[in-house]
């Protein structure tokens, strides 16, 4: 007696599309986790710890009412970040005063065409 094999679809085509169990989110874990974020825990950190994806996470931070570390400057930011070295603000104190670092305010200025000053105050050359 022969033995017939039988063909069959592949698993992923029967079962159709595979589709993610979303997690879902309460106030109280998007409470946790805005309190994490404010300590300094990063959005993938978070991501992991609460089993979602990161842009999640960031999605309900947002809606939370949380401003999000590591944004790009807007124009008027950069505007500001000229307006403030000029007046004679080293990098590192306007940096302090705008929320970023000393060598993005540095980087930013030189793209905006702004001559640098030496450690001393004095046009660099």
């Amino acid at each position: 007696m022969p033995i017939t094999s039988r063909v069959t679809e592949p698993d992923h085509q029967r079962l159709g599309r595979i589709r993610q169990r979303q997690k879902r989110l309460t106030e109280a874990r998007v409470g946790d986790m805005a309190a994490r974020y404010k300590e300094g825990a990063t959005v993938y950190e978070l991501a992991a710890e609460f089993g979602c994806n990161r842009t999640t996470v960031a999605e309900r931070l947002k809606r939370a009412g949380i401003t999000m570390r590591l944004q790009s400057p807007s124009p008027e930011m950069i505007d500001e970040m000229v307006r403030l070295y000029e007046s004679g603000l080293s990098l590192v104190k306007v940096g302090e005063r705008v929320g970023y670092g000393a060598s993005t305010v540095h980087n930013l200025l030189r793209s905006r065409g702004v001559q640098a000053r030496d450690t001393y105050g004095r046009s660099a050359r």
